[in-house]
């Protein structure tokens, strides 16, 4: 993405009337946060019909946000007719779920562009503003609405939306994704009024009693291996070498504990990734759609490499995927991913 890209855009934005604005299904803070931030920058100049998609409702953890009313599951796209269409945080076109698939013509005649900072992304919009060294598509937003001089329609509201990809991409700013850039945008977004402390206190203070009883489930089933290609083993097993470490949740622990895949957010982040001598951590999990979800970190095995095999992607050290599974043997698909991924890990 240089600039002669965002100045693309711009020409795009002056044409276009109905814009339609999506992002990847099962959306995270980032996917909401850019998405949302940018339609209300578009709601903020004004002339536009504005529509925002996704197969799913936001997340209710989101609520706190105030705009997880402005996306529409149901949408008819090609009743809507947009002139442009304007995807955020998706790393290839799969990931625009049903809502693509089913209207896959309009996508295919429509003004399409892609904001993203996923490295694995092959550029699949008709322009696409993509930087694999931002720490977030909300980074890249902010660019974007900077280098067009937008900066007089950044609200309190859309400063916190912005800031809130920015935490929860880098962790709040621990993850080797954090960058300069990445400060200095978020200083300019609290320059901006933008409530940080509201965002680090929903995704990373507040804990919940049913999802604190997945996570201590979680912990209860937690297993780790030696990474074979760790430098110098220590015969203690225990300093100085280095581990895989990964849990399993079954369907049956998301009922014993009326949880749902939603309240998985935070657990490999805030646990799995911290271990000591961690080099790749794993999360598998079942979701309703009939897959097996992955979720792997790193502390520099390339684990998007890896997730590609599977059809998935993400960033060198933050990546993940699904696969469908035989529901009528669960457990037994579960470890046979985990035995799957167990194995290319090892193999390097």
């Amino acid at each position: 993405m240089n600039k002669q890209d965002i100045l693309n855009f711009w020409k795009l934005l002056i044409k276009a009337k109905r814009i339609l604005l999506i992002n990847h299904i099962r959306m995270d803070p980032d996917a909401f946060g850019s998405l949302a931030g940018f339609y209300r920058i578009l709601k903020n100049i004004g002339g536009y019909t504005l529509k925002a998609t996704n197969d799913e409702l936001p997340p209710e953890s989101f609520g706190f946000l105030n705009s997880s009313h402005i996306i529409e599951p149901d949408l008819d796209i090609k009743k809507f007719q947009p002139d442009l269409i304007i995807s955020f945080d998706a790393s290839s076109i799969d990931q625009l779920g049903n809502q693509y698939r089913q209207y896959e013509k309009t996508f295919a005649n429509t003004e399409f562009v892609v904001i993203d900072h996923h490295i694995s992304n092959p550029g699949f919009g008709k322009l696409n503003l993509i930087n694999t060294d931002a720490s977030s598509t909300c980074e890249i937003v902010w660019h974007i609405i900077e280098t067009l001089g937008l900066e007089q329609y950044v609200d309190r509201q859309i400063a916190t939306l912005l800031t809130t990809g920015l935490l929860t991409d880098t962790n709040i700013y621990y993850n080797a994704n954090t960058t300069g850039d990445t400060l200095r945008t978020g200083a300019k977004l609290l320059d901006n009024d933008a409530d940080f402390r509201l965002p680090m206190f929903e995704f990373y203070k507040k804990k919940e009693f049913y999802k604190s009883k997945l996570w201590g489930e979680v912990l209860r089933n937690l297993e780790r291996e030696q990474y074979m290609t760790s430098p110098q083993p220590s015969p203690s097993k225990r300093e100085g070498d280095t581990y895989i470490y990964w849990s399993i949740i079954t369907s049956e622990m998301f009922a014993a504990t009326e949880t749902s895949d939603v309240d998985v957010s935070g657990l490999i982040n805030e646990f799995l990734a911290n271990l000591e001598g961690m080099e790749v951590c794993f999360l598998l999990y079942p979701l309703p759609d009939g897959k097996i979800k992955a979720s792997l970190r790193s502390n520099s095995f390339d684990v998007s490499e890896l997730c590609q095999s599977f059809w998935g992607g993400g960033h060198k050290l933050a990546a993940g995927f699904s696969v469908k599974y035989d529901t009528e043997k669960e457990m037994e698909e579960l470890e046979r991913v985990k035995e799957q991924i167990l194995k290319k890990i090892q193999q390097g």
